[in-house]
Formats: C-alpha cells, sequence, structure tokens
C-alpha cells in the first residue's frame, strides 16, 4: 500500500459478477501513465495507458478510469502503484517494479519486431507469409511459459493478416512506423527503465 498520501485514490467499487469493478480518481496534479489495482498479490489489474490500456488515454488531474480486478471475493481493493508522468512513483516496490518490468518486456519486444520488419526480405513476401513469422515467434515465445504475453507479435501478425496477399513493403513500413513512435514514448516515459 502507498505509505505516504495516495495521489491515485479509489473512487468506488463494488462486486459484479467474479469481478471487483474499481473506479479510481487521479488526485494528483500530474498525469497517471499507469498503475496497478488490486486486493492481493494474485488478484490484481495493471493499467499502462503508453502500452494501449485505458485506449491509450493519460489520467490527468480529477481524471478517473474504470479498471475490473478478477477474481478479487469479497476483498476490498486498493492502488498498489502508480507511475507519474513526471517519472514519479508510488506504491510497493513490487507492483513499481511489474510496471516498469512490463514496459521494459514490450521494448524488448518492439526491438525484435523492428529487426523483422526491416528485413530487406520482407519485400520479397506477402502479407499473410510475414504474418506467419509473426506468429511463428509469438508461438515459441509462449510455449516456453504459456502465461508470457507477446502483444507486439500478436499485434503484427494481426496487422499483416488484414493485409492479405499484398506485398508485406507497405504494411510493413507502417507498422515499423508505429512501433518506433512508441518505443520512442516508452524511451521517453518516467520512470527511466
Amino acid at each position: 500500500m502507498f505509505a505516504a498520501s495516495p495521489k491515485l485514490v479509489i473512487n468506488s467499487q463494488y462486486l459484479d459478477a467474479r469481478d471487483r469493478v474499481v473506479q479510481v480518481r487521479n488526485d494528483s496534479e500530474t498525469t497517471v501513465t499507469a498503475f496497478v489495482v488490486g486486493t492481493s498479490e494474485t488478484a490484481m489489474t495493471t493499467t499502462d495507458v503508453l502500452l494501449g490500456a485505458h485506449e491509450g488515454r493519460t489520467l490527468r488531474a480529477g481524471d478517473t478510469a474504470e479498471v475490473r480486478v478478477p477474481d478479487a471475493g469479497d476483498a476490498e481493493a486498493h492502488v498498489l502503484a502508480a507511475i507519474f508522468e513526471d517519472g514519479t512513483t508510488e506504491g510497493d516496490s513490487v507492483s513499481v517494479s511489474r510496471l516498469i518490468q512490463g514496459r521494459r518486456e514490450v521494448s524488448d519486444q518492439i526491438r525484435f519486431a523492428l529487426t523483422l520488419l526491416h528485413n530487406e526480405n520482407v519485400n520479397n513476401f506477402p502479407a499473410s507469409t510475414v504474418a506467419t513469422w509473426f506468429r511463428q515467434w509469438r508461438e515459441r515465445w509462449q510455449a516456453s511459459d504459456p502465461n508470457r504475453q507477446v502483444p507486439v507479435a500478436l499485434a503484427a501478425e494481426t496487422y499483416f493478416n488484414q493485409a492479405g496477399s499484398q506485398k508485406a513493403t507497405r504494411p510493413a513500413h507502417e507498422l515499423a512506423e508505429v512501433f518506433e513512435q512508441l518505443l520512442a514514448k516508452l524511451a521517453a516515459s518516467q520512470p527511466t527503465f
């Protein structure tokens, strides 16, 4: 739990079927970019707007966000950690590290994806073939750890599948641009990792 007065607070919460629905509010003047809400070490939800959660919208001063904590039981939810846009963090070190580690893993995945996308062989194949490369990458990584998420590979696979039989050159260029922008946002995000 927070040691000091929290800047991200629980506005309201209630049980809905098996989930605890929690509304958090930013009571700080500083924008929130990521947070963890949970009832225990195993029942928690991570929200990182830089990684697409909350539709990519940060929580500015006074903003609220609704999250669901699955399998929460009757326990009340608490804000376990938060990262603010200015680089400050609040919460226990394990939860803050969880947020930072999630960003680090996505950054590593983006770097790997960019290596594939910038490979000149991409220009020689249809988009559907390149989608297969990303599916194979995702499957290999998940084979070693079934709980491991590979959102970058899944996004690339989906994007190339939508492009179908056209040459992969244009979709690869577009996707590389999106990934490079996200990588820059993650590199500029606070705290440094």
